[in-house]
């Protein structure tokens, strides 16, 4: 019995500091390295924790499937936390056929508080309307409701931004 209390409780343990360390990793990737620091220095404790008892029964495969599973399960959990929370910007970038574009998408988005850039350009089958919209990840349903209501045909790509800061030494 106290192989499964242990083998759980370096699951749990393990849950919780690979839930840290995928949410640690995207802060930081997002920009906000102090908060993933503070988030490391939390799952680097939990960790010596869960290996100082994995240590102890280094042959047990029991403490080594808790282990492992705890590893997996982090890594899901904190993936699902960091999509609720919606960390960052997204660049939107709907790509439309000429004849099929609405200027009303674009009207609308910025009439919801939206940048929108539109480009003109030349596909494979003729003209195209690009319009680019950067928004909050936690918006960007709202940006794809509003885009499949007036141009439900249009191709639609979308990544994260990585903001840049320019600052120009101007004399």
């Amino acid at each position: 019995m106290n192989v499964i209390i242990a083998a759980l409780s370096i699951f749990i343990l393990r849950l919780i500091d690979q839930t840290l360390g995928t949410l640690r990793h995207l802060f930081v990737v997002r920009g906000k390295p102090y908060i993933g620091g503070l988030l490391g220095f939390i799952e680097s404790a939990i960790w010596v924790l869960a290996i100082s008892q994995v240590i102890q029964e280094l042959n047990d495969p029991i403490i080594i499937t808790g282990y492992a599973l705890g590893f997996a399960s982090g890594t899901i959990v904190g993936s699902y936390i960091e999509s609720s929370i919606a960390i960052g910007d997204v660049v939107v970038r709907i790509f439309t056929p000429k004849n099929k574009s609405k200027p009303e998408m674009a009207n609308k988005l910025r009439e919801n508080g939206y940048g929108v850039t539109e480009i003109y350009g030349e596909g494979m089958e003729g003209q195209v309307t690009i319009a680019w919209c950067v928004t909050p990840r936690k918006k960007l349903k709202e940006v794809l409701k509003i885009v499949s209501e007036y141009n439900p045909d249009a191709y639609v790509t979308t990544e994260p931004t990585n903001p840049t800061k320019l600052t120009l030494n101007r004399k």
